[in-house]
């Protein structure tokens, strides 16, 4: 094998990786604008804590800013800023939200896998189908590389292929992320609610 090649593999397989590594990245919130979530987090929550009568509108529309989401109800998210590391486990829930369920057990929140979902056989198999079609479109976006002939094809390759790797590492990372949150989901002695009249 020449030298070449495996300069190219090598490149190749380094590639995959660190493209999964940069979606895995984007897709879990990494964010730039770190300090004004911050100082908006926190003015909200001291404005809800202090203002009982704060309008119901404006504790929806602080607890979807905070969310980044609205798709996300603000019982929601009440519950999972009262969970310890509340803010991976926001950003969780807003990534798995579609696998997942509230479950209202006594008055309390909790957070399941939705029926479909439930059974761990089922989230496996899933993650292993969604891993193996990342690995299979990845190789195959790139694989035009090593046929300098047929380099013109990589930009299709790329698009196309590209595209559905992208897909594939995305379902994966939700499921991986909304069974982090469901495994982990402890409760903060000190809980942040809601105003009785808001759900």
């Amino acid at each position: 094998m020449e030298s070449e090649t495996i300069i190219k593999i090598i490149g190749a397989i380094v590639g995959i990786f660190g493209a999964g590594k940069i979606i895995y990245d984007i897709t879990t919130g990494k964010k730039s604008r770190l300090r004004e979530d911050y100082k908006f987090a926190k003015e909200f929550l001291e404005d809800l804590k202090n203002n009982p009568d704060l309008h119901p509108f404006a504790v929806e529309k602080g607890y979807h800013a905070i969310a980044g989401s609205t798709i996300v109800s603000s019982k929601e998210i009440a519950y999972i800023l009262s969970l310890k590391n509340s803010g991976k486990c926001l950003n969780d829930y807003v990534l798995s939200r579609k696998y997942l369920q509230t479950l209202d057990t006594k008055g309390d929140l909790r957070l399941a896998f939705s029926k479909k979902y439930s059974s761990a056989w089922s989230r496996w198999l899933r993650k292993g189908i969604y891993f193996f079609l990342y690995i299979f479109c990845a190789c195959v976006a790139i694989i035009p590389i090593f046929f300098p002939k047929y380099l013109t094809v990589l930009i299709i390759t790329t698009l196309v292929f590209g595209y559905w790797a992208v897909i594939a590492l995305n379902s994966y990372v939700r499921i991986y992320r909304g069974e982090q949150l469901v495994k982990h989901q402890q409760r903060h002695t000190q809980m942040i609610l809601l105003p009785n009249r808001n759900t």
